[in-house]
């Protein structure tokens, strides 16, 4: 299909202005997720209609977002479909959120056909938990950060222009770790664009030297900020959840936090329910119904 095109740090007005219309809590309610991830994922847009369409190319498939702004997205997404039939390529969906997918199926009725997946569901949580991991459930995260204050000489920054320096470094010691893999070539970006993009971020040192870090963005929905990458050294202690409390300590205009997806891996999953989610963000995948095309 023509008319899409690759996604620049000039098309950030865009984004913006059409995300701003649909205001969401998810991790792609902002452009900065879009623009860092726009390599690894090979993403794509275009504006049609009025709306602002993003597509990843998954090999030689491309996979669409729900459009974002105040068109007639639904209009869009079967204009789309009806193309990529005609050319004899799949038409996928991708992380569509509960509300676009009963939009769907209300107003193109059995045209798609819908799976919830667990795997992508994203993780929010109030940021007023985090800064006093108050009550019984979160007990355990309250002894991390005591173990931790009592044990490390450590000290919290905001991610400024005096810092970041370290802190590229400090996210190169991550290249090469499987775990991360593209993942931190986007964090590179981002620690080497923090000026000219919308980000906060706040680190932790320990005995003078970085030993963990966090990234985020302010989401158009004006209360959420969107999880981007987190750093640290698991071998400390405590280091996670003392730096959670510091940033939103210091940063109270987010009311919530998207953490992401947990992709399905035990050990993630475990971990992010023990902070006790206030909502898991759940998300579709969606086909053409071969029986209705």
């Amino acid at each position: 299909m023509t008319g899409f095109r690759e996604i620049t740090a000039a098309d950030a007005s865009l984004f913006r202005e059409k995300l701003g219309e649909t205001p969401s809590p998810q991790l792609i309610g902002c452009f900065e997720a879009f623009y860092l991830w726009r390599e690894v994922l090979r993403l794509e847009y275009a504006l049609l209609d009025g709306v602002l369409v993003v597509r990843a190319w998954d090999g030689e498939v491309p996979r669409y977002f729900f459009p974002f702004g105040q068109g007639d997205a639904v209009a869009v997404v079967r204009s789309l479909a009806a193309r990529s039939e005609a050319e004899g390529v799949p038409f996928l969906l991708t992380k569509v959120p509960e509300g676009a997918k009963e939009r769907l199926e209300r107003e193109l009725s059995g045209l798609f056909l819908f799976r919830n997946v667990r795997d992508h569901a994203e993780y929010i949580y109030e940021t007023e938990k985090f800064v006093t991991y108050r009550g019984t459930a979160l007990q355990p995260k309250r002894n991390f950060v005591n173990y931790a204050k009592k044990n490390y000489a450590w000290k919290y920054e905001n991610i400024e222009p005096e810092n970041r320096k370290e802190c590229l470094a400090f996210a190169e010691m991550f290249d090469g770790n499987e775990s991360f893999e593209a993942d931190n070539e986007a964090l590179k970006t981002a620690l080497r664009e923090f000026g000219r993009l919308r980000l906060d971020g706040g680190l932790l040192r320990v005995d003078g030297r970085i030993s963990a870090l966090f990234v985020c963005a302010p989401s158009e929905d004006g209360q959420t900020a969107a999880g981007l990458f987190l750093r640290g050294d698991h071998r400390m202690k405590g280091l996670i959840p003392l730096l959670y409390q510091e940033f939103f300590s210091v940063h109270p205009a987010y009311r919530y936090v998207n953490l992401a997806e947990d992709l399905g891996i035990e050990g993630l999953r475990k971990n992010k329910l023990s902070y006790q989610p206030f909502r898991l963000l759940e998300l579709y995948e969606g086909v053409r119904n071969p029986d209705r095309f």
